[in-house]
């Protein structure tokens, strides 16, 4: 049996964090993308931390759905990435971010081949190149969980790197108070 989709409530946001799909909750937890139970979830909310007052994120997936084939979870298929990218559009649209972090490769090649981006890479050092389209700079990043499972003694890098193109990219209003 599949689970309802997976959705943040706020309405307003200068960044974004767009990860691949859901994962499967149980119950009791909360059905927020990313959420901060899950380790990568966890790792975006420590990013976070630096700009709780300052900075409003969105956290959403490209696919809002748990796939599954057979029970098991499974990674979207092209298809349901089509069928789903225009709820990210519509999500963008009405949430006006400044800056949105495409979550590892699978994410970034998708989101970024709609946007006219074809020669992107995602950088061993963490030095991440943005690509600024109709107002929102696109960030491809490493996705969470492979920082923590391949470069853990270099999380701090990372973290410090996206929270200088947040701080780069932010409302200047909301910059103020960084």
């Amino acid at each position: 049996m599949n689970q309802l989709p997976a959705t943040d409530q706020k309405r307003n946001a200068e960044v974004f964090w767009v990860g691949l799909s859901a994962v499967a909750f149980s119950e009791e937890e909360d059905r927020v993308p990313l959420s901060p139970t899950t380790r990568s979830g966890a790792l975006v909310a420590e990013i976070e931390s630096a700009f709780k007052k300052s900075i409003l994120f969105y956290r959403t997936n490209l696919v809002k759905c748990l796939p599954l084939k057979q029970d098991k979870i499974r990674y979207p298929a092209a298809h349901e990435m089509e069928k789903c990218y225009p709820n990210l559009e519509s999500e963008t649209s009405e949430l006006n971010p400044q800056v949105i972090f495409l979550l590892g490769k699978q994410v970034a090649t998708f989101v970024l081949s709609k946007l006219g981006v074809s020669d992107f890479s995602l950088d061993e050092n963490f030095k991440y190149k943005g690509f600024t389209i109709k107002g929102i700079t696109y960030v491809p990043v490493h996705h969470p969980s492979f920082v923590l499972v391949y470069k853990r003694k270099q999380m701090s890098k990372y973290i410090n790197q996206i929270r200088a193109i947040v701080k780069k990219n932010c409302v200047p209003s909301a910059c103020e108070k960084v």
